[in-house]
């Protein structure tokens, strides 16, 4: 996160529901016609339907509940149960909605509009997913629309404050993108005050962030440092990650709101607390900032002392008007004098703590430079010893059991009546240690790998991967033939890669994309799942995040490992070696 304190970009916080699905193909569903328009009360069976084809959903089963649920829809129409009929194609919108089918997702949503009457909690449902699909689709005006209408017929329902602050944070952000700053401060309050009453601190603070960084963008400093005081207030010090996030952010934006009171030294210390909270993620951005903070402050006391040097000759030239103007100008000179000696003193303390702090990282950098030239050389010795037990299973012991086996087969033939026990069972224990020999030397290095290269082997080893919770896919572009070491490594950082992500992401959907371009080769690893703190990971110094970091910096090549909640995003970029 780049920060500059004479641009400030405010992303705000849209809040949405959404449903887990699969990338299952949906089949399309007849348009809904002479329909009964009286609304019956959902009974527990049907409820009960709807709730197994949710399960199927979440435990990745998705071909078996799309096909029920069209077994509901197909019942619903033919008894003319108007209210399972919304249920049941509400779920069917959602399902493409989370496909990324807005448009289908909205045609269902607009087909039960008119069968749900005056059933205004479900009319405010199908209008914030309406919005939504507008928003996610680009059309801004469309979703201006239905959140509006979703607001008025929120008047008509009580309680369902959650859904409520959902559709006045998006209203807000929506403002906030046609610049109409009024309205997304109007609507930030009502999902402040909704979040509020919900007891969701976390949530209430993010939005009273938001509406601070709205009142910076028009210049109102106090109102914006008002807000985000108010957002630090509510989270406190917790430890939880929205906590830290929330707190985060209202660091940061209270340095931003005091640098625009030009109160420097407020904003100089709120960003200290920002950089220590985050000093991890972003250490070289830290000295940049702190930088800046000094060099505007360093610039407010030259002007002061500019103003004192000015004030010093005014009396420098009433001397002649009094003896005891003079005396008055002289202690006020020392008095000067004395302040700027502490100041310089001061300022040559800061200047030799930072320069020890300079060092140290140098120091802990040559430290950790050398950590990974040990641990790349140890895994290139791993590696070679590895090729060599390969080649010699392969060529030499393999080799040797075939031709014991051959020559069993000879003898055999050699044999007149019944072979002896012996001989049978002697062959079949040659052929099972050929079998293993052969398993343990691709193993060691992979036989794909070495016949047909980085490609054919990455994937190959998505489609072995994959199972029934998570479905691995590769792509490739401009690979060919490299140096066989390079591709050999190459190939252990994806499988590195992969192992973790089908291990710990508890993803649905992983992919890996290789590419040449530029004499580099590119690698994208990126998933679906539950994403991890990156901080608490370095910390932590995983062995086999360890090995692929020391991997990639003998290969002279970067990686840069993004990670939400809604995924991992792993980008590698390395010289080729042909």
């Amino acid at each position: 996160m780049v920060v500059n304190m004479k641009l400030f970009k405010l992303i705000p916080i849209l809040i949405t529901s959404l449903l887990l699905l699969s990338n299952t193909t949906l089949a399309n569903i007849p348009n809904i016609k002479n329909i009964e328009k009286s609304i019956t009360p959902l009974d527990s069976l049907s409820l009960g339907k709807l709730d197994r084809i949710k399960e199927l959903l979440e435990n990745g089963k998705n071909q078996e509940a799309l096909e029920k649920l069209h077994i509901i829809i197909d019942a619903a129409k033919k008894s003319n149960d108007t209210l399972l009929l919304v249920e049941s194609t509400k779920l069917l919108a959602d399902i493409y909605r989370e496909n990324g089918d807005y448009i289908t997702s909205t045609q269902y949503f607009n087909e039960i509009i008119p069968l749900i009457g005056k059933d205004y909690e479900s009319l405010q449902y199908v209008l914030f997913k309406k919005g939504g699909n507008f928003q996610l689709d680009g059309l801004v005006d469309s979703a201006l629309v239905n959140y509006e209408k979703a607001v008025i017929v929120g008047d008509k329902v009580k309680n369902h404050e959650d859904l409520k602050a959902k559709i006045h944070g998006n209203l807000s952000g929506i403002y906030y993108l046609k610049a109409n700053y009024t309205k997304a401060i109007q609507h930030s309050k009502i999902a402040a005050n909704y979040q509020n009453k919900l007891g969701n601190k976390e949530i209430e603070a993010g939005i009273l962030n938001n509406l601070g960084s709205i009142y910076y963008m028009q210049g109102k400093y106090k109102e914006a440092l008002q807000a985000f005081k108010k957002s630090l207030s509510i989270v406190g010090y917790g430890q939880e990650d929205l906590q830290k996030q929330a707190r985060s952010s209202s660091f940061i934006n209270m340095a931003y709101a005091y640098s625009g009171l030009k109160n420097y030294k407020k904003a100089f210390e709120y960003q200290d607390k920002f950089f220590s909270l985050n000093d991890s993620l972003q250490q070289e951005l830290k000295y940049k900032e702190i930088a800046e903070i000094e060099s505007k402050y360093n610039v407010a006391e030259k002007e002061k002392e500019a103003e004192v040097e000015k004030t010093k000759r005014l009396k420098a030239e009433y001397l002649l008007y009094g003896f005891g103007l003079a005396i008055f100008i002289l202690l006020s000179s020392i008095f000067v004098l004395y302040k700027l000696y502490k100041l310089s003193k001061k300022n040559y303390a800061l200047q030799v703590g930072k320069d020890e702090l300079v060092y140290q990282n140098s120091i802990e950098k040559i430290k950790s430079n050398a950590q990974s030239k040990i641990l790349a050389a140890t895994l290139d010795g791993r590696l070679e010893e590895r090729k060599k037990i390969a080649g010699v299973l392969h060529d030499n012991v393999s080799a040797m059991l075939s031709a014991a086996n051959l020559h069993l087969y000879a003898g055999s033939k050699q044999i007149k009546g019944k072979l002896p026990v012996e001989i049978e069972k002697t062959q079949v224990i040659i052929n099972e240690a050929s079998e293993q020999i052969r398993d343990l030397s691709h193993n060691l290095i992979s036989s794909v790998l070495l016949k047909f290269g980085l490609s054919v082997a990455i994937q190959d080893l998505c489609e072995k991967s994959s199972n029934s919770v998570i479905n691995l896919t590769s792509t490739s572009k401009n690979i060919v033939r490299f140096n066989q070491n390079f591709e050999i490594k190459i190939f252990n950082i994806i499988t590195e890669m992969v192992n973790n992500m089908i291990k710990h992401s508890k993803a649905t959907h992983g992919t890996v994309k290789v590419e040449q371009l530029n004499g580099k080769l590119q690698l994208i690893i990126f998933d679906d799942g539950v994403g991890f703190d990156i901080a608490e990971i370095n910390e932590k110094s995983g062995i086999g995040l360890n090995q692929v970091k020391a991997r990639i910096s003998a290969l002279n090549g970067i990686i840069d490992i993004k990670s939400s909640n809604s995924g991992t995003r792993i980008y590698i970029s390395v010289p080729i070696e042909y």
